[in-house]
């Protein structure tokens, strides 16, 4: 397991770094204790189980890391109360006390819950808070008893004969002291998978310059939205923006200026919307809005309102404000409407709108997406770019 921790570490995942130190001192250890079996070498046992501890340490402080815990107090008070409880009961009753038992099926019983919730679980517990403490708490446990058993229950006796009590909590202990940490390495290099393959669908999901969804994801949302309003007879609606003369935002301001400009509109729009809609990025300027339960009319209230924003909303760059403007295409979805179809008359209603002279909302109405409509939505498309390259706006003059 260790190359693949250092996988990990290569691909900087939290806690990776600790939990690679954490498997290697671990084998090392299990390594002298073995050899320790000779009597020649039965020193060894006691740096066996010091590296133990540290290995027990550097999984609390890749769980701390991992899970961004901002303390260790929750750590270090339960493994403070551990020590200390394991110490009073061999201190006054021995290690086959019923305190010290006690203590051993805590921490077995902590053992299998820090397994069980990394291995299993994984992202699905850990995404609660209470649940990583109670995990780095557990693990915090588990490592006092692990050392425990290993000093006072070698994992030899359960090969001893006797009652079946006496068998089954001897395997118990064997079990543990030879499995937890393997386990739990695999456990956690699952987890950590998890969270690469989290982070990377996040990645593809959102556009880097805007925080929007990217196309791909926008779209293959705004079907499943689509199919199932049709499905259930529920209004959708579709708005397809685009920022008004961006490619002369460029030219006059510089391409870092554009940038920004892309980013200011897309949070400006993100926060009129409100949770109302699905808002990405469909490319270059061109962003849209899937809403779900919105009928035409009420999307067109809508476009509006995000017109207005933007308007009232300029981006400052170097002190010097630029006003920005959007114009804005509204179309329905109905029944045996695909994403492509209302997207096609969406892109017919914005090109209306950039030839009424920009800054405003067009509702489609029931333009049918037929052949000829898509390839004059293509020209659309192209007629806008030849727009925004040839004309000098007005709206790019300085609001101050």
């Amino acid at each position: 397991m260790l190359p693949v921790l250092l996988s990990l570490r290569k691909a900087a995942t939290p806690g990776a770094e600790a939990f690679a130190s954490g498997c290697a001192a671990t084998a090392v250890a299990m390594t002298l204790v073995m050899l320790s079996e000779i009597p020649s070498l039965r020193p060894l046992v006691l740096v066996g189980y010091a590296l133990l501890g540290v290995a027990c340490l550097s999984v609390l402080s890749g769980f701390k890391a991992f899970f961004e815990l901002p303390t260790w107090w929750p750590a270090v008070l339960a493994l403070g109360a551990t020590l200390f409880a394991t110490l009073l009961a061999l201190g006054t009753g021995g290690p086959d006390s019923a305190a010290a038992r006690a203590l051993i099926a805590l921490g077995i019983a902590a053992a299998a819950f820090v397994i069980l919730s990394i291995s299993t679980l994984r992202l699905r517990t850990v995404s609660d808070p209470m649940a990583r403490r109670a995990i780095v708490v557990g693990a915090a446990i588990a490592g006092v008893t692990l050392l425990h058993i290993a000093a006072h229950s070698p994992a030899a006796t359960v090969n001893q004969a006797g009652p079946a009590a006496d068998v089954a909590w001897n395997f118990a202990q064997a079990a543990t002291w030879l499995l937890y940490m393997p386990i739990l390495f695999l456990g956690v290099i699952l987890m950590a998978h998890d969270r690469v393959i989290a982070e990377l669908k996040t990645t593809i999901a959102r556009d880097e310059l805007t925080g929007a969804l990217s196309r791909r994801a926008f779209i293959d949302l705004g079907e499943r939205v689509f199919a199932a309003c049709v499905a259930h007879n529920r209004p959708a609606a579709f708005l397809l923006l685009d920022l008004d003369y961006f490619k002369q935002i460029n030219d006059r301001y510089g391409h870092a200026a554009g940038d920004a400009a892309l980013g200011h509109f897309a949070s400006t729009v993100s926060a009129c919307l409100a949770g109302r809609g699905t808002f990405g990025r469909i490319g270059g300027e061109e962003f849209g809005v899937v809403l779900s339960n919105h009928t035409e009319g009420e999307a067109f209230l809508l476009a509006e309102e995000i017109g207005r924003t933007v308007r009232e909303t300029p981006v400052g760059r170097l002190g010097q404000p630029i006003r920005l403007t959007v114009s804005i295409g509204v179309a329905s979805a109905s029944a045996g409407d695909t994403m492509t179809d209302v997207m096609v008359r969406a892109d017919m209603a914005l090109y209306a709108s950039k030839a009424d002279g920009r800054d405003r909302c067009t509702i489609a109405g029931r333009l049918l997406p037929d052949a000829s409509t898509r390839a004059l939505a293509a020209a659309a498309a192209q007629l806008r770019a030849a727009d925004d390259f040839s004309l000098m706006p007005q709206l790019l003059r300085d609001t101050g």
